[in-house]
């Protein structure tokens, strides 16, 4: 089982080893910060909004709509960081008396149904950003281009592909030192 739980001091460093394994482990690490900035931003917003709505009774114009965008962009940038950390929430009450090499098993089996999903899903966004751009379609309020938000979710579910296909090669070994 997977514990988000974090390690003592004299744990064993979980970060890969391999060169593909630490460029997608920096690139992923790279994406939650973006993602946490993107999250932090958003609540500035709201906060800004509310307090706009309480005080001259004029919030931020769009406030919705740039929450559901920011949202989305961050909770994608997230996973991929995840998965390389592998702290994706795990339901085992059906695996936790199987033995270590069947759980091992299991997980890749997960990782590449991760990474076919994460590839179709960066692809669909891809494609409804370019008919978004195609269509002019535009946000309600603000009237911002919504190829905007199909885009930046596309290159996350692309890195979340990446990653699941490496954690899928190499192994979810943290518990025994690191990546394989």
């Amino acid at each position: 089982m997977a514990e988000a739980i974090p390690r003592s001091g004299d744990a064993p460093d979980p970060r890969p080893r391999d060169p593909v394994g630490r460029f997608l482990y920096a690139w992923s690490m790279l994406s939650a910060i973006g993602g946490s900035l993107v999250l932090f931003a958003i609540c500035a917003v709201s906060v800004y909004s509310v307090v706009g709505r309480w005080l001259t009774d004029e919030p931020v114009l769009g406030d919705v709509e740039l929450v559901q965008m920011g949202c989305a962009l961050a909770v994608a940038a997230f996973l991929p960081w995840a998965q390389m950390k592998n702290a994706h929430v795990i339901v085992d009450f059906f695996t936790h008396s199987a033995s270590p090499a069947v759980r091992r098993v299991l997980d890749r089996i997960a990782a590449i149904i991760l990474m076919v999903l994460s590839f179709v899903i960066a692809w669909r966004s891809f494609a409804g950003a370019w008919e978004a751009f195609e269509t002019g379609e535009t946000t309600m309020l603000l009237g911002w281009p919504l190829w905007w938000s199909y885009t930046t979710l596309g290159p996350s579910f692309f890195l979340l592909g990446l990653t699941a296909a490496y954690t899928a090669w190499k192994g979810t070994l943290h518990s025994e030192g690191g990546m394989e």
